[in-house]
């Protein structure tokens, strides 16, 4: 049976959204086909289910890269990870398309799944000669391309609309949680809010990813600060940061700092309501999103630029317009005052992620893109 390539310049041992969905990836194509992963040299090649070949020192250099290609992979699909700060300084990589190109030739059918395309145009000149580029790099790299995945339909309706000549078929195809549901007790809300010094009865938001401006932490401080006013019961935990809080509600917080996958997935499934308010709005490439929509978690987001139309006519999670800041503050109040809506949105959240953004949805439709053996 012909095996499955992917190309990521990043992996293992590197940290981030990239490199797990690149291992989310690999390991979800490996339960079904053969799969190797051409990455970086000096990646992580301890044992998987995927082989791993940390190899490539210069991916400007195409001709080595077509080498090592063909070295690896006889015949077969070839799937890049494709962000274009992966492949060179400033994103720029002119000789990506060269490569593509040449293994077109040779008969590799090839399918990009693009998490991001190009740079904003800007008014300072050496980021504006990236962002002209990437746009020259993008059309190169679409000619060259059998099929496209774009990880947002907001991107897709900008990068790849309907009618775009140099666009090959293309779909939206939405990045997985990367954080597996763990199984856990009964009476594991209950002793993780005791662990934390917190009484059973503790009304616990939680807040996941870095605490920066781009996410728009201040929202959910000031959220919570309110809630906490109307109920001192409620709580605040950040996942995957550690920002410091001081008096007067500073009992009533815990930052977690980096967490394992399990220990996160417990913080998940405790939470009655999961916090993400995105400067950009959500998306279907938001990771932490899919994470809380995976573990059934209600959840509080906000619709901006980069919220396509699917998401903004869903059901399964609450938003706010990005610009409304008192409004996100009054839907936590509100729905923390609304078990029935919150339980509500449990049931569509963990529902509507099995159905269109699960790991096997996103192997599915790479299965039938490319014309892989059941």
């Amino acid at each position: 049976m012909p095996g499955i390539l992917i190309i990521s310049p990043m992996f293992a041992p590197q940290r981030g959204g990239l490199p797990d969905h690149t291992e989310g990836l690999a390991r979800s194509l490996a339960d079904r086909w053969p799969t190797t992963l051409l990455t970086s040299k000096g990646a992580d090649a301890a044992a998987r289910s995927f082989k791993v070949a940390g190899s490539v020192e210069d991916w400007q250099d195409d001709q080595g890269l077509v080498a090592k290609v063909r070295e690896l992979h006889t015949t077969g699909p070839i799937i890049w990870q494709y962000v274009p700060h992966m492949y060179g300084r400033g994103g720029v990589n002119l000789r990506l398309s060269k490569a593509m190109a040449e293994l077109r030739r040779s008969g590799y059918r090839q399918l990009v799944i693009a998490h991001e395309v190009a740079a904003p145009l800007s008014p300072l000149p050496h980021r504006l000669l990236y962002a002209l580029a990437h746009r020259r790099q993008w059309r190169a790299i679409c000619r060259q391309a059998d099929v496209v995945g774009i990880s947002s339909e907001a991107v897709r309706q900008v990068w790849c609309p309907p009618g775009l000549k140099d666009c090959p078929r293309n779909l939206v195809l939405a990045s997985p949680s990367n954080i597996p549901v763990v199984r856990i007790e009964a009476n594991s809300r209950q002793q993780l809010l005791m662990d934390s010094g917190w009484p059973a009865d503790t009304i616990l938001l939680c807040y996941f990813g870095t605490a920066d401006v781009s996410r728009r932490f201040a929202w959910v401080l000031e959220a919570w600060r309110k809630a906490r006013r109307i109920d001192p019961r409620v709580a605040l935990a950040v996942i995957g940061d550690n920002p410091a809080i001081g008096p007067p509600h500073a009992s009533g917080f815990r930052g977690l700092g980096f967490v394992s996958r399990e220990e996160a997935s417990g913080w998940l499934q405790g939470t009655d309501l999961l916090l993400l308010p995105f400067v950009d709005g959500v998306s279907e490439k938001r990771t932490t999103f899919m994470a809380g929509l995976g573990h059934g978690c209600p959840i509080l987001t906000t619709r901006g630029h980069n919220t396509g139309p699917t998401l903004r006519q869903a059901k399964f999670f609450a938003s706010v317009e990005a610009t409304d800041r008192e409004g996100f503050s009054e839907a936590v109040v509100g729905l923390l005052a609304k078990n029935s809506d919150r339980e509500r949105l449990r049931t569509l959240a963990k529902g509507a992620y099995a159905q269109a953004y699960d790991w096997p949805v996103l192997v599915g439709h790479i299965a039938d893109e490319l014309a892989l053996a059941k």
